[in-house]
């Protein structure tokens, strides 16, 4: 069965290897270093503050226009739209610098925030994993939150905080795929499950920080952890899928956001300036907490189903 996604899995790994680079066509071309010195010197003072929007200084709007000046020379002389500083260029909205990607980072916030809302309608707080389930949906809505933040302003920080909390919402998908599989009771095995998970989190960030932000740590990280998260819930569904009918919802929603990091292979320059892949991916995530809710809810009203017929026992 698990060759079946072997596929999938391997796109996703490629994918994610892929190291960013560290400078790109656009920002290396001489028409762009020639315009952006001047736009600097003849704009920019050491006094001037900050630009409207979002936190936009006089260097980063001289950027914004030199990108538009170097892709106009490219395209004029039969040349590839270019890359500037490992991304496409994108139209400003709002003061955002990838809006459609900022907008659907939002979207897939907000399916989080109305499916905890049923959720917590639905399923009493005695079921059993109910704190687990709400914890991640707060886990996953804070990384989206983040993740709309970095694609609205990209700065060192929003960088950081993007990753980490993408991170978080990965290893926490493990970290509940391993709950699960071991069973809902308090065992050594979830304690000792949540204690290595909690050691992992922090010695990832503090190795990023403290050590070397290491882009392709980060990936292989990712790659690991979230492969591994895969491989437990399909092999889950495979064990419980004749007793609990519902886990089809589970398998479906893994094979699915495993099948949408695909469309990251998709690399073009953005249509119409704002829609690219990574957008498009975004975009692609969105429905998905609808399927996986669904599945969450009808999990915990089994388990508790379970729990009410074992006391009655």
């Amino acid at each position: 069965m698990l060759r079946r996604w072997a596929a999938p899995l391997l796109a996703v790994v490629l994918v994610l290897l892929a190291r960013p680079a560290l400078g790109s066509p656009g920002d290396r071309a001489h028409v762009f270093q020639s315009c952006l010195a001047k736009c600097v010197k003849i704009n920019c003072t050491q006094s001037e503050g900050l630009a409207r929007g979002l936190l936009w200084t006089c260097p980063d709007n001289c950027k914004y226009q030199c990108m538009w000046t170097t892709v106009d020379a490219f395209v004029e002389n039969g040349i590839d739209v270019p890359q500037f500083y490992g991304k496409w260029p994108f139209v400003r909205w709002l003061s955002m610098q990838e809006p459609a990607s900022a907008l659907f980072s939002i979207l897939n916030l907000l399916g989080h925030v109305l499916m905890l809302r049923r959720f917590t309608s639905l399923v009493p707080r005695q079921a059993p994993l109910y704190w687990l389930w709400v914890t991640y949906s707060l886990v996953c809505i804070n990384a989206w939150f983040w993740s709309g933040v970095f694609h609205a302003k990209d700065s060192k920080i929003t960088e950081k905080l993007d990753y980490f909390c993408a991170f978080s919402m990965v290893l926490f998908s493990f970290y509940s795929a391993c709950i699960r599989f071991s069973g809902p009771q308090l065992s050594c095995t979830t304690i000792s499950v949540t204690v290595l998970c909690i050691g992992f989190m922090a010695y990832h960030i503090m190795y990023l920080l403290l050590v070397k932000f290491d882009y392709g740590y980060n990936m292989k990280a990712n790659i690991i952890v979230g492969a591994v998260d895969v491989v437990i819930w399909l092999v889950w569904c495979a064990q419980q899928r004749s007793r609990c009918t519902y886990v089809w919802k589970c398998a479906l929603t893994v094979i699915l956001v495993s099948v949408t990091i695909l469309l990251e292979t998709a690399d073009f320059p953005p249509l119409g300036w704002v829609l690219d892949a990574h957008a498009f991916w975004h975009l692609s995530t969105f429905p998905l907490p609808l399927l996986w809710y669904s599945f969450l809810i009808d999990d915990c009203q089994y388990l508790l189903s379970q729990k009410k017929l074992k006391k009655a026992v």
